[in-house]
Parts: C-alpha cells; structure tokens; sequence
C-alpha cells in the first residue's frame, strides 16, 4: 500500500515546463540566433568576396598570358573594324567589333566559344548576338545580381584609365566627340601643342593600361595621328609606376550593355564600348593641364570614384562600383588581386590607374607639366 502511495506521488511530481520556462528558453534560443546570424551573414560575404577575388585573379592571369603571347601587350579594351563605305580606298568608318572579353576566351577555357565569334562583323549583329550571350561564370561577381547566373553576364571592367569625355564610337564620321575612349581621339584633355599632336597621344596612351583600337585610316584631327597607327594597350612588362601598384581590372555591377540598338536589350559582354567593358576617370576636355587635371572633374559624366555610382544602370557608369559593403575588389598588373575601401584617398585612386603618370617629361615642363609623385604601399 505504502509503495502503490509512493509510485502515485513520484507520478504527479513529473509536470511539463512552465509558461516563464518556456519563455526563458525561447529568449535565451532568440539572443544566440541574434548573436550567430551576423557572424553566419559575415562568413557568406567573405566567402563572396572570396570568390569574386579568385575570378579577377583568373582574369588577369588570362590578360597576362595573352600578353605573353603578343610581346607583352595586353589586349584592346575594345576593338572597332574599319570600313570602306565608299570604296576609295580608305577606311573611314566603324563598327563596334569586340571586347577584350572576346579576345580572352581561349585563355579562359572558352575555346568554343571564341571560335564561334565572327571578328569581322558587329558584336550586335548576326550569331555574334547569341555568343555574346553565353554565361561564362567566371566574368561575373557573386553578389552582382544583375549579371550573376545571367546570359551575358558581366561584373568585371578593364582599366582604361583617364579621359577628356566620357565618348563612344557613335558616328560612321571620324570626328573627336565620335572615336570613343581612345587616345587619339582625345586629345583636349592636355594642353600640350595643337589637337592630335604626337605629344599628346603619347601622354594620353601612357595614362590608360588598355585602349581602344579603332581599326580607321583617317585621322580626327588635322595633321593628327590615325587610329589604327596610333598606340595600343600597355605593355606589362613595362608598368612605369609599378605593376603591383597599377590596376588592371575592376568589378562593376554597371557593367555589360545591351545587343540591341539601346539599352535594355539582352545583356552582352561583348561590347566594346567603355560605358560596358571599361572604367575610366573623366576629365572636362578644355585644354586642362596635367597638373589640374585630376581636379577638373566631368561632372556630367558623373561621380567616377568607388561605389558612388553603384546604383546606376547598366551601361551607364563606367567605374567600380560593387555590391560588397564598403569596398571594391581590384586586380592589379602584377597578377595579385585585392579589395580597396571606397573611402580611399581620391588622389591615391588615381594614381593606381595609371601605368605611367610618375613618368618625368622635361620637355612638357613649360607647359605646367608636373608627373604623378610615385605611390607608396602604406597608402591603399
């Protein structure tokens, strides 16, 4: 009897939890949540940022072999076909060809598809539409949601370095404001003797580690330099201002235009046009000296610093802009790849795009010449 009493009371001391028990472990289980998903959040984007560093690492590791194989110059940004429309002889208009995404294909394990490119027609026309389109995804960046896991996807940009305006080949007429981001055909940006002079397509070459070629034979400027003899993109074994502290390729979420004839067509990343595959530093083309230059801002072009103009659309700001917060990743000429802060020093910025600003010119000197000081480590 005494144990049938035992065996009732042990079972009525056997209850569930309590209603403030329950909330105790429903608050303590919240705070851990709260305490583990930033650290979960972070681990993701480092993993992205990751991923997104060892894609501009391949890229420029293509750009580099590629270069070995063309006695060290790297390809165009983008590449414009010369046509004779009028049959005498001279080529005197373009068409928008390629860029440098094509010519890197087969360095990018893309051989299929390069050898389906046609070289000698539009990157907007004929099966060049539908090969442009292809998603490769090492060309785009995993938190760049417009081009990520999309055809014709693009996330990454070439370094085309600094110009008088922000300009496309536009026109079959061979005209400054018409020839696109390429050196001879901005020649406004220094005030160094007449438009088109040598010494001027000289300056402005050595300021841009890829440049456009446009494949023309008549020059956009009276006793100017034609396009097709004019200089191509650098050559990486002579990066004057350092290779490791001269950058190559930018992420920009902007980048990749349109097949079509506007913008909001299928997506590409094989337009040439730098609004679509480069990024630049815009300078207002009114005769400013090299010693103003980078203080005279195109403001219609926009805020060309990082992640200023990371909302903008596609095709329509040429300059790193990312989605990973508070930063941008870059790679440089010296095949290392790393993130830069958007809160870096606008002039230290400037002086890592170009190949060769620090270069003395004496005989530009009277002019208001004054070369880049050259960068130190500790200051990006």
């Amino acid at each position: 009897m005494q144990t049938r009493r035992s065996q009732i009371q042990s079972r009525s001391h056997r209850r569930g939890f309590t209603l403030i028990e329950l909330l105790v472990v429903i608050s303590i289980i919240a705070t851990l949540m709260a305490l583990i998903l930033p650290a979960i959040q972070s681990a993701r984007e480092a993993a992205r940022r990751t991923q997104c560093l060892n894609n501009l690492r391949n890229l420029t590791t293509a750009a580099m072999a590629y270069a070995e194989a063309n006695k060290g110059r790297l390809p165009a940004s983008g590449t414009y076909l010369g046509v004779d429309a009028n049959a005498d002889g001279a080529r005197e208009t373009v068409i928008a060809g390629r860029s440098w995404v094509v010519d890197l294909l087969p360095n990018l394990d893309q051989l299929a598809v390069y050898e389906r490119w046609s070289r000698t027609a539009a990157f907007n026309a004929g099966g060049n539409i539908s090969v442009g389109q292809v998603n490769i995804p090492i060309l785009t960046c995993p938190v760049d949601s417009t081009a990520d896991g999309k055809d014709g996807g693009l996330s990454y940009v070439a370094n085309v370095g600094i110009g008088d305006k922000l300009v496309d080949v536009t026109s079959a007429t061979p005209t400054g404001t018409q020839l696109g981001h390429c050196a001879v055909a901005e020649p406004f940006a220094w005030d160094f003797g007449t438009a088109g002079s040598q010494q001027n397509v000289d300056l402005q070459a050595e300021l841009c580690v890829f440049s456009a070629k446009i494949d023309i034979d008549i020059p956009p400027f009276t006793g100017g330099v034609a396009p097709s003899a004019g200089p191509s993109s650098a050559n990486i074994g002579r990066i004057y201002d350092g290779a490791g502290n001269t950058i190559m390729f930018s992420e920009n979420v902007n980048a990749g235009a349109s097949s079509g004839a506007y913008y909001g067509a299928a997506k590409t990343w094989a337009d040439p046009s730098v609004r679509s595959c480069g990024f630049l530093f815009p300078i207002t083309g009114s005769g400013a000296t090299f010693a103003n230059a980078y203080a005279a801002v195109d403001a219609t072009a926009g805020n060309p610093y990082i992640n200023k103009q990371s909302n903008g659309t596609d095709g329509g700001a040429p300059y790193p802009n990312s989605r990973h917060p508070s930063l941008c990743c870059f790679s440089f000429c010296d095949g290392s790849a790393k993130t830069l802060a958007d809160s870096i020093d606008s002039a230290v910025y400037v002086r890592l795009m170009t190949p060769a600003g620090a270069r003395p010119r004496p005989l530009l000197n009277a002019a208001g010449f004054r070369p880049e000081n050259p960068i130190s480590g500790n200051e990006f």
